[in-house]
């Protein structure tokens, strides 16, 4: 009783800290049909995982629910770990051929111990895809969350109650602080709808349930066909939203209808298609080496001075050089460990998490010592918020800077600029176009 109470203190703590970096590193994050998740009884939670530990945590953050968490059997392997994860209500789970090098891990076992969870009126977290990859589409789901529910409710004949909610996550930026978040849930499935086909074939049952819960969760999501396809779709969306920008949520509807538009190309036209890529593909190549972008092009008309740009700039540079360990520590770990992209975010979520308590309370201390009290007090106050000033500020000036980098190229080449002018009103038209269907 006592270990249980203590580990829901532990639970809320860690609950509390991600719902804090959440509002610094995703603060432009939008929930559609977030009350979804605001359920009773049994239920298991699935999304897509793009983005390593940072997935299941903004879909359960978001839940008033306490949640286990199904974890890969990687994730156990240091003893440590693997001891903190197991009394922070994670259940390990082998994927056959990719935990190698691990404790070997029964997996009827932890099944067992799911269902006996979701029997006591638990809620799971699962990411059906088995693994993290950061692209923008929904990979094949594997079987085994559609077992467990179906498995859960046979030991009740069907009498449980237990439903599977679905969430989609959309990253615009996955890795940059500051990145704006799409999710959506969708409509539970009720497990025991599935009763008569699971009596009549278990195996089939779990393979129709897992393509029934692919399919409704590819609907709550970008879902492009391969890398080609995303990396054309961005750059494509990137040139309206910098012409027109919209919302979170108006301008993932607007990602649809472009994506939709694609697809259709793709499948009818597979060579227009195929020079609509070229042509984006050169465009951009062309940014690159003349060193300007969509975006400077798009809002040329900015200018860089300003009474923001002006009075601010102060007050930025005390916020960037008194927070410039914070910021730049967590960077260069990410870059020093030369990691699989998907993991920088977790790297420097983790990153910061030490660093910020750590250099504040070291720059506390030097200025208490060379002052006072009263005035330490003030600079550490002053510390965080000159922090969120300074990446305001260059928020509010970094386009205006592209702006005028532009506008310098332009004079320089105008040739060359009215060719890119070109072909980006010829790429804006296209994208016109496929919103106008």
């Amino acid at each position: 009783m006592i270990l249980r109470f203590f580990l829901l203190i532990i639970y809320q703590l860690l609950k509390g800290l991600v719902i804090f970096y959440q509002t610094f590193y995703f603060p432009f994050t939008v929930f559609r049909k977030r009350e979804t998740l605001d359920f009773k009884g049994p239920g298991i939670v699935v999304s897509n995982h793009p983005n390593t530990m940072v997935d299941p945590l903004h879909v359960i953050s978001r839940t008033p629910r306490q949640s286990f968490f199904l974890a890969n059997a990687s994730m156990f392997k240091n003893p440590i770990a693997g001891f903190l994860l197991k009394y922070l209500y994670c259940i390990p789970i082998a994927r056959p051929g990719r935990d190698k090098g691990v404790e070997k891990i029964d997996n009827e076992k932890s099944f067992v111990a799911t269902y006996e969870h979701l029997e006591k009126g638990g809620v799971i977290y699962i990411a059906p895809e088995g693994g993290s990859e950061m692209e923008r589409r929904l990979r094949p789901l594997k079987t085994g969350t559609a077992r467990i529910a179906l498995g859960t409710e046979a030991r009740h004949n069907f009498g449980l109650g237990l439903k599977i909610y679905p969430a989609g996550l959309t990253y615009e930026h996955p890795t940059r602080c500051g990145s704006r978040l799409y999710m959506e849930a969708g409509e539970p499935i009720t497990v025991a709808d599935w009763q008569t086909a699971y009596e009549q074939d278990p195996v089939q049952a779990a393979r129709d349930m897992t393509d029934h819960l692919e399919e409704q969760m590819r609907s709550l999501l970008v879902h492009t066909d391969n890398d080609e396809q995303d990396q054309l779709l961005y750059r494509l969306e990137r040139i309206v939203q910098h012409d027109t920008p919209l919302s979170i949520d108006q301008h993932y509807d607007r990602i649809q209808q472009l994506l939709s538009g694609l697809k259709q190309l793709a499948q009818n036209q597979a060579d227009d298609y195929g020079k609509l890529q070229s042509f984006v593909a050169e465009y951009r190549k062309a940014l690159r080496q003349n060193k300007v972008t969509d975006r400077g092009i798009s809002q040329q008309d900015k200018g860089l001075i300003t009474a923001i740009s002006v009075l601010a700039w102060p007050l930025w540079l005390y916020g960037r050089l008194n927070n410039i360990f914070v910021y730049e520590i967590p960077r260069w770990l990410e870059r020093k460990m030369d990691l699989y992209i998907g993991y920088r975010t977790t790297v420097k979520v983790l990153g910061a998490l030490i660093a910020f308590p750590l250099f504040y309370f070291l720059q506390y201390k030097l200025v208490h010592y060379l002052t006072d009290s009263r005035t330490a007090i003030w600079y550490l106050i002053s510390l965080p918020l000159s922090g969120i000033g300074a990446w305001a500020y260059a928020y509010h000036v970094q386009p205006r800077i592209e702006a005028w980098q532009w506008r310098q190229f332009r004079k320089r080449n105008p040739e060359m600029a009215a060719d890119l002018t070109t072909r980006r009103a010829h790429l804006a038209s296209q994208v016109d176009n496929f919103l106008r269907k």
